[in-house]
């Protein structure tokens, strides 16, 4: 045994209530694996941290023993594989508190989206979410946050109220407007590095519906229609937000039957209408300002209409899976 996994066994271990791995148990693969199946991690050590105590405990361990210390919760953004330090893994981290009168919910680092929006609906909430609902919360927002209704309601940083932060030091602080507010600012879009957030709390806007979804279009018709959408976004009001992107859909049978084999442009487009409006009215105004974009050219595929806040991840469709992912 080496004098880092003695360590852990001595020191570590008993300081945490989740799980603590070393490189070479059995079970590292399992515990590491996240949204981005090409990435597989190696770290020194492990850690599934289940309370803020663990990760003080773990981030104080790794400050001694010169770990340098990754984060991942869904692993949504692992593009590079962890080869050494220690990995912190947050998803056990799973805080829930709606609070409608203030409008606000708190969420642990661990939670995705998607509980947060199915628990928000229940008071007419909603959190402004990223295109994917099985996303980590916290990630998605330490990044900037940008979403399908980001044009009309703003990016999710703008929406934090605090941050519980594990700061490099090995100590909790808070991080807000009054407490630790130069930390507080860099965390609203600084994405990482700059500490451990166990928790926040965000604002929560009041929305019930949306009218949108998606449009595609066929292979022929891409640049006609990428046209079209640069001049009419020209016009359109901050009540809708919209994207494009073209999509090679690969041949296998996890992908649509219609969309597969294809090359499209996907035209993702959501309409929040006006206060007071009706969900007639909302429909008939959201048909009315995407009409030039349905004009543009033959839509192949026709995924528009009105959709309950907590469908929101049905205007991208992005994977909710494991998958291989390349980016650069």
């Amino acid at each position: 045994m080496d004098t880092l996994t003695a360590a852990v066994a001595s020191i570590l271990r008993p300081q945490i209530t989740g799980p603590v791995l070393v490189r070479g148990d059995a079970t590292m693969t399992a515990e590491t694996s996240g949204f981005n199946a090409l990435t597989v991690h190696d770290p020194d050590v492990a850690v599934g941290v289940a309370s803020e105590a663990d990760v003080v405990a773990a981030v104080q361990f790794a400050v001694q023993h010169q770990l340098p210390v990754s984060i991942q919760s869904t692993g949504h953004g692992a593009y590079t594989s962890v080869s050494g330090g220690m990995l912190l893994l947050t998803k056990r981290l799973d805080t829930l508190v709606i609070d409608p009168g203030s409008r606000t919910a708190t969420i642990g680092a661990g939670l995705t989206w998607a509980p947060v929006i199915a628990a928000a609906a229940k008071h007419g909430l909603m959190p402004l979410t990223g295109s994917a609902p099985e996303v980590g919360a916290v990630g998605f927002t330490l990044g900037g946050g940008l979403g399908p209704l980001s044009r009309s309601f703003g990016i999710a940083a703008d929406r934090v109220r605090s941050f519980r932060v594990v700061t490099a030091d090995g100590h909790a602080v808070i991080a807000d407007a009054t407490e630790n507010p130069e930390l507080f600012w860099a965390l609203r879009g600084g994405k990482g590095g700059l500490g451990v957030v166990t928790e926040m709390q965000v604002e929560l806007i009041a929305l019930e519906a949306v009218y949108g979804g998606g449009l595609f279009f066929g292979a022929d018709d891409i640049e006609t229609v990428l046209r079209a959408w640069v001049d009419w976004t020209g016009s359109a009001p901050d009540s809708v937000t919209s994207s494009v992107a073209v999509l090679r859909v690969p041949d296998i049978e996890e992908m649509p039957p219609p969309l597969r084999g294809k090359t499209v442009l996907h035209l993702r487009y959501a309409y929040v209408g006006e206060p007071g409006q009706s969900a007639a009215d909302r429909a008939a105004e959201g048909e009315r300002l995407l009409a030039p974009l349905r004009a543009a050219a033959p839509v192949y595929l026709d995924l528009i209409g009105e959709l309950p806040a907590s469908a929101v991840g049905q205007i991208h469709n992005d994977p909710d899976q494991p998958m291989p992912v390349w980016d650069r």
